[in-house]
């Protein structure tokens, strides 16, 4: 399978995301990580640049993690997204589809620049009309820094912002300045309810929902991989070395019998 991929909306670099192979479905099925060391660690994983070159991961912008994830799930599972919430209508409780596109929800949550907003001297930086502050949009290295700071949005302010104390008017404009620049990924989808015609709201985290979809979609790989040890005698590493397509064929033919002792 040739490598699949996609365009990191804020930064605009561009993915090219392999083939999983099984010890990359043991290390999701298998890890403890909170979702976003664990994203990071499989994009280490499973993706490069386009251009076949390493990724900056800790310095791309926060937002770019979230649309990695969801470009290797494209890559791996398909654009698709179909989940379901229930209605909370009064009496109601019908199940309600909601499917949408990747590609149409990143084109959704595309950057903008707004008005007020210019290049600082300094790259990666910007500066606000009618402020002495200058920032920069969070990168993945920030969030990580504040995951266990009892007030992360603080602190993330603190490593993003320079100047003068910020005022509660001012994080708010900067807050919607970050915003446009580097669209937050996490977002409400949802769809009217067929039963009652209630408008439906559900919220979507692409890391937590990416990394479920996977697990859920990998949970045989214990299964296959005894079952190819247990017909082949091949060890191991070997067995979880070995592409996900074709691992899974050898353990089609040994469930149809087909297989060679």
């Amino acid at each position: 399978m040739s490598p699949a991929g996609g365009v990191l909306p804020v930064s605009g670099a561009g993915l090219a995301v392999r083939e999983p192979a099984g010890e990359d479905e043991l290390y999701l099925v298998e890890s403890a990580l909170a979702p976003v060391p664990a994203v990071l660690g499989l994009a280490r994983r499973v993706a490069v640049a386009a251009d076949g070159g390493p990724v900056d991961w800790e310095s791309l912008p926060a937002a770019d993690l979230d649309a990695a994830a969801l470009v290797i799930r494209r890559a791996w599972i398909g654009d698709v997204i179909r989940t379901d919430a229930r209605c909370p209508g009064p009496g109601c409780g019908e199940r309600i589809d909601v499917t949408f596109g990747i590609g149409e929800y990143l084109a959704h949550h595309r950057p903008r620049r707004p008005r007020g907003v210019a290049e600082a001297s300094a790259p990666g930086w910007f500066t606000l009309a009618g402020s002495l502050a200058r920032f920069r949009i969070p990168a993945v290295a920030d969030v990580l820094a504040v995951e266990a700071d009892p007030r992360p949005g603080d602190a993330l302010i603190g490593r993003c912002v320079e100047g003068p104390a910020v005022s509660r008017g001012l994080a708010r404009r900067l807050d919607r300045a970050m915003s446009a620049l580097a669209p937050s990924l996490r977002d409400l989808v949802g769809g009217v309810c067929p039963g009652c015609a209630e408008q439906v709201s559900m919220h979507f985290d692409p890391l937590g929902y990416t990394l479920a979809e996977l697990r859920g979609a990998f949970g045989g790989i214990h299964l296959e991989t005894h079952a190819l040890a247990s017909t082949y005698g091949w060890p191991e590493h070997v067995i979880l070395g070995l592409p996900r397509g074709r691992r899974r064929r050898y353990a089609e033919l040994i469930g149809d019998g087909r297989s060679v002792a």
